[in-house]
């Protein structure tokens, strides 16, 4: 009995684990930030917000869509770099820079998700060093090199 307990246990680990470290090995992913989660004078404050943001990780492209009213109002390529992916427990954390061909400047980006693959969090640091948070959904992005 405890060879078959075991056994199950053992099963269930590698199943959590293989779905987790999918994450870590995925090409791309889509991120449809739905609201923001930011601090004004020390007070915390979420908007409704309408972002795709396209990251191809094998590519090294990061497009940005924001829509205004339903419509799309910005659309900007960004180069990528210093990708870091890696787990924390159960957490898998994707990081990287994100240089503007307009302005020059780079954003630092960290996505969070849980081990069922839904998003926690993507935060994106400007220049300044100011954050802000947003949530949402995220999918796989299906990139051009495979």
């Amino acid at each position: 009995m405890q060879l078959k307990s075991f056994i199950l246990i053992l099963v269930l680990y590698c199943s959590a684990y293989s779905t987790q470290a999918q994450y870590l090995n995925i090409g791309g992913i889509t991120v449809q930030a739905t609201s923001t989660l930011y601090v004004d004078n020390g007070e915390a404050k979420s908007d409704a917000c309408d972002q795709l943001y396209n990251i191809s990780f094998k590519d090294l492209i990061l497009a940005h869509n924001i829509y205004r009213d339903g419509l799309l109002d910005v659309s900007q390529i960004y180069q990528l770099s210093a990708i870091n992916r890696y787990m924390d427990g159960t957490t898998t954390i994707m990081q990287f820079s994100a240089l503007s061909g307009i302005s020059g400047l780079t954003y630092k980006y960290t996505i969070k998700t849980d081990a069922a693959g839904k998003l926690i969090s993507l935060v994106c640091t400007d220049s300044s060093g100011y954050k802000t948070t947003y949530k949402g959904h995220l999918t796989e992005l299906k990139t051009f090199k495979q």
